[in-house]
């Protein structure tokens, strides 16, 4: 989106990110690219920090130590910070509020200062207007510190706390959205485009684009055989403002589901196959954008080296998670935060939605690698199992994709 000099902002997703680029662009003139990197590089430093924090809290200095490698060294974080994406200054607030969040948890109702609960819902509420799939985890984190809190009863009060903090940072922006459309939009409007793209005949997959004449058919054989033969799709209206025409999208895209439930099942797998694909955003980058000296030399090393990030540190932290050492509210918060990442694949599952994700299980990764562990109870064992089964699974109709775009980098 873009902001005019007048204030008013036309685009269609959350607004922060392109306010702080127009103000930066105030400042600095043409420049404004340039001091955005260097502003991304502090903020990428700021979140590496934090993630650092957060198993140190569970794991000690050497868990932080080993976090703060991880997080280096994990390439798809770095292509986001380079490409000047929102990512960045979004994790620069959303992996703070999970500090928050993990502290109320170990400090317990009793010993927890009031503000922690709502300085974790404001940062909360300021991710959301970063990225709007923020909505995501404010619901499910709220019930979360509900029953983490140590205490014969829920914390229903310091639950409210954080969600009630959080849509207020919200509410002046859902408040200008009604103005400005007349119709009740929180954030932004990009669940139409994301309806049309998920909720639709079309096999979309932003990650494999200029593999195949048309966005809307993903290569693959064996994602072709999960979702079957395709229905007719529907098309976006083009009448009425931003705001009427995704709601209209997304009405569009719940009957089509309905009316054929059976192709829309056989999508959601394929959704979450791409959820959990090694490939991303930085990848495709690299192979549609001169990328320029040196890196263009050593491309193809770099990109198979940012897709196998992605499973050694699924597969690093799913032991992490099994074996952690005294990381009861880690844990928990992993696991509902990875439910509410699955969950995304019910409508549409490029892998940008994994990465609120990413922070925490690097500190799970960490904790495994750092030896804060102790031997995995007979249930955590049979979690590890069949989530390592289902990630196998899921990698293997990606394989095909990934060969492709391998072999287009080549």
């Amino acid at each position: 989106g873009a902001w005019h000099e007048f204030g008013a902002y036309t685009g269609i997703w959350a607004p922060l990110y392109a306010r702080a680029f127009a103000v930066v662009h105030a400042l600095v003139g043409d420049a404004a690219p340039d001091a955005m990197r260097f502003l991304h590089l502090g903020l990428a430093v700021w979140i590496g920090a934090w993630t650092a924090r957060i198993a140190a809290m569970f794991g000690g200095r050497r868990a932080g130590v080993a976090a703060a490698w991880v997080y280096a060294l994990y390439l798809p974080l770095a292509g986001y910070c380079a490409l000047l994406f929102s990512e960045t200054v979004f994790l620069s607030l959303f992996v703070p509020a999970i500090h928050q969040l993990l502290r109320l948890a170990r400090e317990g109702r009793a010993r927890a200062p009031w503000w922690r609960a709502p300085l974790a819902g404001a940062r909360g509420g300021l991710s959301a207007l970063t990225r709007e799939s923020t909505a995501l985890f404010v619901g499910p984190c709220a019930l979360w510190i509900a029953f983490a809190l140590r205490g014969p009863r829920p914390a229903l009060w310091t639950a409210a706390s954080f969600a009630l903090t959080a849509a207020l940072c919200v509410l002046p922006w859902t408040i200008r959205n009604l103005h400005t459309f007349g119709t009740f939009v929180p954030v932004g409007i990009s669940a139409g485009a994301n309806s049309f793209v998920g909720w639709n005949a079309y096999d979309a997959n932003f990650d494999l684009a200029g593999l195949t004449p048309t966005l809307e058919e993903a290569p693959g054989r064996i994602r072709k055989a999960i979702r079957g033969a395709a229905p007719e799709p529907w098309v976006s209206l083009t009448e009425g403002n931003d705001a009427h025409r995704s709601r209209a999208n997304v009405e569009l895209g719940l009957s089509f589901s309905a009316e054929h439930p059976v192709f829309f099942a056989r999508g959601r797998i394929v959704e979450f196959v791409d959820l959990l694909s090694p490939l991303s955003y930085p990848v495709r980058s690299m192979r549609l954008v001169d990328v320029g000296q040196p890196l263009a030399s050593v491309r193809p090393v770099v990109a198979v080296l940012t897709m196998l990030c992605v499973p050694l540190l699924l597969l690093m932290a799913l032991q992490g998670w099994a074996t952690a050492r005294h990381a009861g509210p880690l844990r928990s918060l992993a696991a509902t935060m990875v439910l509410c990442t699955a969950a995304a694949a019910l409508v549409n599952g490029i892998s940008r939605y994994r990465l609120p994700v990413v922070p925490v299980l690097i500190a799970l990764a960490a904790l495994y690698l750092s030896g804060a562990c102790e031997a995995p109870t007979a249930a955590a064992r049979r979690v590890r199992l069949v989530v390592a089964v289902v990630l196998v699974l899921a990698w293997i109709p990606s394989l095909e994709p990934t060969l492709l775009s391998l072999a287009a980098l080549m």
